[in-house]
């Protein structure tokens, strides 16, 4: 009798098993080969970055869709459900259909003479991942790295058709690097040989350099920019009007765009840069005008500015390193007063986010997010906003709590600081908290 998902998600270790001393790809290719490398089956599309790489990838997989063409996407965290990080045509994987890749999985470990105990839940479900876009024949597989670079268990995919970086910036830096060098050193070893790189089009300089050897370095061509051309017209909490010129600048459109934040017209950018070289790729089944614009008119990314509900007014944003709280505060702007539920996890680099919160007109609720392992307690945070010196500071023991707290708000409530938090608030709302 076949174990139940339930049953197997028990058993996976929910740490990370990154360790200096052992090759974690080397392993996860010996599982592959001995699985008949299932990641070769697919044109794969490879993303790695600090911020942007969910978007970065939503957008193209919706342009993809609109080619006509089977899109894998494995994503992560997981919004509401882990098994969302697993999606063919925008579907999640079934519990079914994962007990179906990971018998796979584990007739593999007990092939190899190993076990579910020496590969981690993030390792687990990339390998299912695989599996489970193999037995769908999906026509392109779109990765987003975890950590990122050299280390990350996407980094055993083996060549990818296309390889591209989002915004590299300060995050994980206990196990990526202390400094910007390091981290971007790091990320910069999934590029392969004879690839091709798509680089930020606002990359750190820093960064840029270093991408730039990297692929030298594999005699990987490199694009930072593109014909294909979005501008930013005007922006709200919901949305982006923007102006773009597709078809080396014969086509001119003015969109309005359901990504909100200013911060999403480099990704934009990115990915049309991306379509730009694929059509050169593809030139007798490029990506036409309409699809593109089809795309661009019917993507939407959970966690980035969603608007949940209005009467009050909730936004959630996945921000939760200092780049990305950056942008928001950016987006946010000080025109409007806010209610800013925030919770962190431990391991971010919270204390530098302190500024851009500052910067806001906004009075902060402070709760802990749904990590048992991570959390940062409120308790912890609330002396960070102290020492920074945010006096508008409430502390709620929970996110039911705190959106009760505030169910009679006139101004708009932004919910931040971890994943971890935010996708929980859609749970919340339906269960009463702002009865």
């Amino acid at each position: 009798m076949s174990e139940t998902y339930e049953q197997i998600i028990e058993q996976i270790p929910k740490t990370m098993l990154y360790d200096d001393a052992s090759d974690r790809i080397a392993l996860l290719n010996q599982i592959l080969s001995e699985l008949g490398s299932p990641q070769s089956t697919s044109q794969n599309i490879h993303i790695c970055g600090t911020n942007g790489k969910g978007s970065t990838g939503t957008i193209i997989n919706r342009m993809l869709r609109t080619h006509h063409q089977k899109v894998g996407h494995f994503s992560s965290p997981a919004m509401y459900d882990d098994l969302d990080q697993i999606t063919i045509d925008g579907t999640a994987i079934t519990e079914e259909e994962f007990v179906l890749a990971y018998i796979q999985l584990k007739k593999a470990l007990s092939s190899l003479s190993l076990t579910q105990a020496d590969i981690s839940i993030f390792e687990t479900y990339f390998i299912v991942c695989v599996i489970h876009f193999s037995m769908n024949n999906v026509d392109w597989a779109i990765y987003e790295c975890g950590l990122g670079g050299g280390l990350d268990a996407t980094n055993a995919l083996g060549q990818s058709e296309y390889t591209i970086f989002t915004k590299i910036a300060m995050d994980h830096m206990a196990v990526l690097g202390s400094t910007l060098d390091a981290i971007a050193t790091t990320k910069a070893e999934i590029i392969d040989d004879d690839s091709t790189v798509i680089n930020y089009p606002n990359q750190n300089p820093l960064v840029s350099k270093i991408i730039k050897r990297a692929a030298q370095k594999h005699h990987s061509e490199l694009y930072n920019d593109s014909p294909f051309q979005v501008s930013l017209v005007s922006a709200n909490l919901t949305e982006n009007i923007i102006d773009f010129r597709l078809s080396n600048a014969k086509y001119t459109e003015r969109l309005s765009v359901q990504l909100a934040g200013k911060f999403q017209i480099d990704n934009l950018q990115n990915a049309l840069n991306w379509a730009y070289i694929y059509n050169q790729d593809h030139p007798s089944c490029s990506l036409t005008d309409y699809e593109l614009i089809n795309a661009l008119k019917t993507v939407a990314l959970p966690g980035r500015m969603e608007l949940l509900q209005r009467n009050p007014t909730i936004i959630i944003d996945g921000a939760h390193n200092v780049d990305s709280i950056s942008a928001l505060a950016d987006t946010l702007g000080r025109n409007q007063h806010y209610h800013m539920i925030v919770g962190f996890l431990k391991d971010k680099d919270y204390t530098d986010c302190m500024p851009f919160l500052k910067s806001l007109d906004a009075d902060f609720v402070l709760t802990e997010p749904y990590n048992s392992e991570r959390f940062l307690s409120k308790e912890t945070l609330a002396q960070t906003f102290k020492q920074a010196g945010i006096t508008d500071v409430t502390i709620c023991k929970d996110l039911p709590t705190a959106l009760h707290q505030l169910k009679d708000a006139t101004d708009p409530i932004i919910i931040t600081g971890s994943f971890y938090l935010i996708n929980h608030v859609r749970t919340a709302i339906e269960e009463g908290a702002l009865e």
